[in-house]
């Protein structure tokens, strides 16, 4: 069990350090193309930062653990408010646009939804991940034609955050050895975390919903913690908005289209409800003053160990 523990860590690791690779490399790619810096930060920050939980849920998919894959898009969107927000909020206060409040988070709460409505059968077809895939384009083409409206302070805000000064073929190396080391890293943690489940007598469900979860939420950990820090807070809010949107509908929608699902009722009636409760939490949160408080920053973390403790305890 050591050993896998081990590989697991190890593969944790390079899909962090890769994530940021390909991140950085993207951006300044992109920058060298002539794209403006607002939309690099607006694609790069919200697609790079799920850039882990999409190769691990595929990878997971690819090797049959459906579970892993499920879990793991559930668990970082249960995490992602949780954890990355309540951290990033005790960090810093974080300041809420009204945007978000109309918008952004309502949005999350469909897609959540409608995860919950597709699930009503007991399994996630092709069919389903197309659905999901359509609502993603619909999404990306709402999210540009809204970004050119945004206000220069935001523009400035997120393109400084985008900016990279490195060659351009350093950058398309970094690129290049980003990716292959999300599919190394994620190769190892399912691997790991499949065996492990076995060694320790748990599901594969609750190792995809925790652990696994929790390692490939750490781009955002560290992308809110930094924007938080940096008083950025639209980066923060706008990160943990974009990211489980992208989790539901671009993640599970490729998952999908590769391998169909089949869910238990148990799931059905507990974790996936749990994670439509924590986005109305973020919206109740968000619309308390305009304004995350540190202590609603501790408020999520306890939420979050109290949904652990019960799927430990369960």
């Amino acid at each position: 069990m050591l050993q896998h523990v081990c590989l697991f860590l190890l593969g944790l690791v390079i899909l962090s350090i890769a994530a940021e690779w390909l991140i950085r490399g993207a951006v300044r790619v992109a920058r060298a193309l002539g794209v403006s810096p607002f939309v690099v930060g607006f694609t790069v920050i919200g697609f790079g930062t799920s850039a882990p939980e999409m190769v691990v849920s595929v990878s997971a998919a690819l090797k049959g653990s459906s579970d892993i894959a499920l879990g793991n898009v559930v668990g970082s969107n249960i995490a992602n408010i949780g954890l990355v927000l309540g951290i990033a909020a005790i960090v810093s206060p974080l300041a809420a646009r009204m945007r978000l409040l109309t918008v952004e988070v309502p949005l999350v709460i469909v897609a959540s939804l409608l995860l919950l409505f597709l699930c009503r059968d007991n399994r996630l077809s092709r069919g389903d991940g197309i659905a999901l895939l359509v609502a993603f384009l619909g999404l990306c083409v709402y999210m540009f034609r809204s970004a050119r409206q945004e206000s220069s302070e935001i523009k400035e805000e997120v393109g400084k955050s985008a900016d990279g000064h490195m060659r351009v073929w350093v950058a398309t190396i970094l690129m290049i050895v980003g990716l292959a080391g999300l599919i190394g890293g994620a190769h190892l943690m399912v691997t790991s975390a499949v065996q492990l489940a076995r060694d320790l007598g748990v599901t594969e469900w609750l190792i995809g919903l925790t652990v696994v979860a929790v390692g490939t939420s750490l781009p955002e950990i560290a992308a809110g913690v930094a924007a938080a820090y940096r008083g950025q807070p639209d980066l923060v809010l706008g990160n943990i908005a974009g990211s489980n949107l992208f989790n539901i509908l671009l993640v599970l929608g490729t998952t999908l289209t590769i391998q169909p699902i089949r869910i238990s009722d148990s799931i059905v009636m507990n974790e996936i409800p749990v994670m439509v409760m924590f986005s109305l939490l973020l919206l109740v949160t968000v619309a308390n003053g305009m304004i995350v408080h540190r202590w609603e920053g501790a408020i999520l973390i306890a939420a979050y160990a109290g949904f652990i403790t019960w799927q430990v305890t369960k």
